[in-house]
């Protein structure tokens, strides 16, 4: 069964954009607001929340817009998660999309929560 892709987006107007992309792309960066560990070697990552450790994939990073990975354990599935900044040409304002899958509606909305939650905290670190 294929699985639902969603998108999420989070106002961070103020915030530099290197200040951000530290919180998105370096180990730890994602320490302080996404997972408990996060190591990698080259292009393989581990991902660790409550002990439980998930191994991802990097598949693409460019410096200062995005990140994508893929979960191990999804196999040949299409499927990613991503952190994008987007950079409004008028404003000058800056929004994380987040790009993520879920097996069903339910697993969505617990999905949407649990990027709310890591979200609200890196706000917090962020001083927003």
């Amino acid at each position: 069964m294929a699985k639902i892709k969603f998108t999420i987006e989070y106002d961070f107007e103020n915030v530099p954009l290197n200040l951000l992309w530290q919180f998105l792309y370096t180990n730890q960066g994602l320490e302080t607001w996404y997972a408990d560990e996060v190591t990698n070697e080259g292009k393989d990552y581990t991902i660790v929340w409550d002990g439980e450790a998930h191994e991802a994939a990097l598949l693409t990073i460019r410096q200062g817009s995005h990140i994508r990975f893929h979960w191990k354990a999804d196999g040949d599935e299409p499927t990613y998660f991503e952190m994008r900044i987007l950079v409004s040409e008028l404003t000058h304002g800056r929004t994380l999309m987040v790009t993520d899958f879920a097996s069903d509606d339910e697993e969505v909305e617990d999905f949407k929560e649990l990027w709310n939650n890591s979200v609200d905290q890196l706000k917090h670190n962020l001083g927003i």
